[in-house]
């Protein structure tokens, strides 16, 4: 499912702080990447292992985000008929389409060496670094984890600036590619857990306007 961004990047820190053992309080709103976490040096980047096409999806949201189904025009309902998600009554997300052009595989492949990029150029610099990807899978397995942190590992070796860690959401499993020990884990977040992160996300994207510095825990 496709979320707008800062709720995607809410529901990200909620994730880590409640899954992740490693976490220590807390992060700060960011730009570039989109949080950081001075009690761990680490910056951390969020999005969506989408690919280039995906983008009309991404700019649609930005678009029409929030709006009630009635101010959205009928050509761009149609357009993206039976694939748009609302909630109490306004645009809230855009659901995968049926027919898939690339591999979960490829498109977290492709989303990483974009973000790779970018650590590499723009980013503000972190001891640590971490990017985080929601990815949708076609399938019911979706991509092979140990596939892409052999491959992760492999293509950053040959950059100055590399990911620390790599955390991929899966449906209802977090899995961290920790490049620094070598090693992968997978936390399985139960029915009732998913249920209290999307409802809480949803609640602190509303509390107040998420600007540069501002803490994820007041």
């Amino acid at each position: 499912m496709a979320y707008e961004k800062l709720l995607n990047e809410i529901y990200a820190a909620l994730s880590l702080e409640y899954v992740w053992p490693e976490y220590r309080p807390a992060f700060r709103k960011s730009e570039s990447p989109d949080w950081v976490n001075p009690a761990m040096e680490l910056g951390l980047e969020v999005s969506q292992a989408l690919m280039p096409e995906d983008g009309q999806t991404e700019s649609f949201i930005e678009q029409y985000l929030g709006k009630p189904r009635e101010e959205i025009p009928l050509a761009a309902l149609e357009r993206y008929k039976g694939r748009l998600h609302f909630y109490n009554g306004r645009f809230w997300a855009i659901l995968p389409g049926e027919n898939e052009k690339y591999t979960d595989f490829e498109k977290a492949t492709f989303r990483f060496e974009k973000k790779l990029e970018k650590l590499n150029t723009n980013y503000q610099k972190m001891k640590y670094n971490g990017l985080y990807l929601f990815v949708h899978p076609a399938g019911e397995q979706g991509p092979d984890m140990a596939g892409l942190f052999h491959w992760m590992k492999d293509r950053q070796s040959r950059e100055k600036v590399r990911f620390d860690w790599v955390f991929l959401l899966c449906r209802n499993r977090l899995t961290v590619l920790d490049f620094q020990k070598d090693r992968m884990e997978a936390y399985r977040i139960s029915a009732r857990g998913e249920n209290f992160l999307t409802h809480e996300a949803e609640r602190i994207r509303e509390v107040g306007i998420w600007k540069d510095g501002v803490p994820f825990r007041d």
